[in-house]
């Protein structure tokens, strides 16, 4: 995983929990690591997850929490960092169309070894929006968070739910979107 989202996840507790409970959070999930994260750096999976889990014991509250509370963090620190993807767009439908085909695509340019996740769409009428993801990661909390976060950005409440198959042998996650005004 890129160094940026370790990054924004040490803003994501320094902010809202403090910089003593980040110290904690990181010595708990014993990375074995004594340099920082860098932005662009490229870091084991496994690290993330055993922050998520270290925060979660931490803050006494669950994972996938900590994960939803963190998506929807992560999107204003994106939004804030990258404002030509989100200037062009005043609602959040036409926005989200763009993660794949644009975002993703400047993501992998920007980040060598970015691994991202494959976003397809079933857009079947005005005010909602289906969006299947996959990815080996299985981060569906954060996702459910990174929508939230786009709603709050734009200003529009989406309702979501969301369902977990198989497709073609591997699992995905259909997200349906209902944009609320």
């Amino acid at each position: 995983m890129k160094g940026i989202i370790f990054n924004i996840l040490e803003q994501f507790v320094v902010e809202n929990f403090g910089e003593e409970t980040y110290d904690k959070i990181l010595k708990q999930a014993n990375l074995g690591m004594k340099e920082p994260f860098v932005s662009p750096g490229t870091y084991p999976d496994e690290h993330v997850f055993k922050l998520v889990v270290s925060a979660a014991n931490e803050l006494n509250i669950s994972a996938q929490d900590v994960l939803k509370s963190f998506g929807k963090f992560t999107f204003g620190k994106l939004a804030e960092k990258f404002p030509v993807f989100v200037d062009p767009y005043n609602h959040p439908k036409p926005f989200l169309m763009t993660v794949e085909s644009i975002i993703h695509v400047e993501v992998n340019k920007l980040y060598e070894g970015a691994y991202t996740p494959k976003f397809t769409y079933t857009n079947t009428e005005a005010n909602k929006l289906t969006i299947t993801y996959s990815s080996k990661r299985k981060l569906y909390d954060l996702m459910e968070g990174l929508i939230d976060g786009v709603g709050d950005y734009f200003k529009v409440p989406i309702r979501q739910s969301r369902k977990v198959y198989e497709k073609d042998g591997v699992e995905v996650c259909d997200f349906e979107l209902e944009f609320l005004n």
